[in-house]
């Protein structure tokens, strides 16, 4: 059965109102299974804390499958816009932990963002109310001192988490017991036996057909072929008939050689698992599509034809790989040698081959052509947007002195930056004083550090051109360009368009 994704925002309505409600946010990952954490259990918390308080809850804003350690949450966004369009006035949680587990953002929040907004903020467990605590100078220092701890703690609590998940991955990985988030196409996960995978009926059917044409003496090529030309789905396409959702690559929505190959190549399809970092092997944990014997000879033919196709068909390095693409279908052209194997090659589109007759005018172009085309649109390229040593050098110099003039200005509001945070946990400064000294530091940072950037990409610039340049001039080969382009497109006149990357 296919997976469904366990990400959900959830945002649940109870007394509608225009005036500033008190709502709850809960906040549920992956990793957090135990029954104290669960939605319920946090909404029951927080619902009677608000109700012993005479808080009524208006809305609960819920993120599910989402980790502490990010704060780019559906409900927790949405949370930060209605804060910010005044709509609410009292956020209660469960714990610190569910807000996140950065303490530098969540004290953020906190300390900075609620106070700001006017909005009351309660964490329940951790018994702490802004109303008694932040805002409220006059109560012990240590309460105040006590939640950035906290938050620290809930840090390293994430990263305990991780660290704890992959040691726990590995051990199910040797035990045999399956742990991906989508079974193998031809198989799906058992509703029965958790960790187990167990034949798709449906989907099996059209990997041992790839594995019996492959075996008959069809060519991968050739396989790629029947698969679209009688509209088998592709396994992502069959998924998706199956329900799963999520962000997943879809692809032009055909069958290519290298799904083809990988199906081929899968040693999942003979009984065995290999998974994890450690790739642990384990054999006979579930029903094999394929037996080994026939597996094994396969393997042999794939290393065979890749191994013919490198030694007499390339012949010489394929610096143009995966840049040329046919400008009728779109797809990436394939290199081959002249006939005869004379030594020149040219590049032709394969689309009608793999997709039917039809489906492509089918472009050709000799390498020596594209090359002569690189050459010449670089030339250009470079004309139009060199930039010059002296223009280099004046840029830079004016930059630096720029630099050093915000450095200064920098220096001067203060030595130790973190001194105006401790002067206000211990609260020595009001929250107002904090405010102004911190946004002042912040924003001679960013200043600083958007200088930094345009020195840094005014070097970068001016390396790049005088690369190509070399190149241009022939002081350095062609191969060192590619990084550079984009594509290569070639249409039906063969004439050739190079798409240079914009940096």
């Amino acid at each position: 059965m296919a997976r469904k994704s366990r990400k959900q925002i959830q945002v649940v309505d109870h007394f509608p109102t225009e005036s500033p409600m008190t709502v709850g946010y809960a906040r549920l990952s992956v990793n957090d299974r135990v029954e104290n954490h669960s939605i319920e259990n946090q909404k029951k918390i927080i619902s009677l804390w608000a109700e012993q308080h005479e808080l009524p809850i208006s809305k609960f804003y819920v993120d599910v499958g989402y980790s502490g350690s990010t704060f780019q949450r559906p409900a927790f966004q949405q949370l930060l816009q209605d804060i910010s369009d005044d709509k609410i006035e009292c956020v209660i949680v469960k714990d610190l932990s569910r807000v996140g587990r950065d303490h530098i953002t969540v004290g953020y929040y906190i300390e900075e963002f609620f106070p700001l907004k006017n909005v009351r903020f309660v964490s329940v467990t951790d018994q702490f109310d802004t109303t008694n605590g932040l805002n409220d100078q006059s109560s012990p220092k240590r309460s105040q001192i006590r939640i950035p701890l906290t938050n620290v703690f809930n840090e390293q609590a994430a990263t305990d988490i991780k660290k704890k998940t992959a040691f726990a991955l590995d051990i199910k990985a040797q035990r045999g017991i399956f742990i991906g988030p989508r079974a193998p196409f031809g198989y799906q996960k058992s509703e029965e036996e958790f960790g187990q995978i167990i034949v798709d009926p449906e989907a099996a059917v059209i990997v041992q057909d790839i594995f019996k044409l492959f075996v008959d003496g069809m060519g991968i090529t050739a396989i790629v072929r029947y698969l679209n030309e009688n509209n088998i789905p592709t396994p992502i396409q069959y998924a998706r008939s199956k329900g799963l959702a999520g962000n997943y690559y879809d692809g032009n929505g055909n069958w290519n050689s290298r799904s083809v190959k990988y199906i081929l190549s899968n040693r999942t399809y003979t009984g065995v698992l290999v998974q994890g970092k450690e790739k642990r092997v384990v054999a006979g944990t579930h029903e094999p599509l394929v037996d080994v014997k026939t597996f094994d000879m396969i393997q042999k033919q794939l290393q065979s034809k890749t191994f013919h196709l490198s030694d007499s068909s390339q012949g010489t390095e394929n610096i143009l790989k995966g840049k040329v693409i046919c400008g009728c279908c779109g797809r990436k052209m394939q290199r081959k040698r002249g006939t005869n194997h004379a030594d020149w090659y040219f590049f032709t589109c394969n689309t009608n081959n793999r997709l039917g007759a039809g489906k492509c005018t089918g472009m050709y172009v000799r390498e020596e052509d594209i090359f002569s085309a690189i050459y010449h649109q670089l030339k250009l390229y470079i004309q139009e947007h060199f930039i010059s040593s002296l223009q280099y050098k004046e840029e830079m110099a004016q930059l630096e002195a720029k630099l050093n003039s915000q450095v200064e200005f920098r220096h001067a509001i203060a030595e130790n930056p973190a001194i105006f945070y401790e002067q206000y946990i211990l609260g020595e400064i009001s929250l107002d004083e904090f405010k102004v000294k911190q946004q002042k530091l912040r924003q001679a940072a960013e200043d600083q550090k958007a200088i930094e950037l345009e020195i840094e990409e005014c070097e970068q610039v001016y390396r790049r051109f005088s690369h190509l340049c070399k190149v241009r001039d022939k002081e350095l080969p062609l191969s060192t360009v590619m990084s550079e382009i984009n594509k290569i497109v070639v249409d039906a006149c063969k004439k050739v368009v190079v798409q240079w990357k914009t940096k």
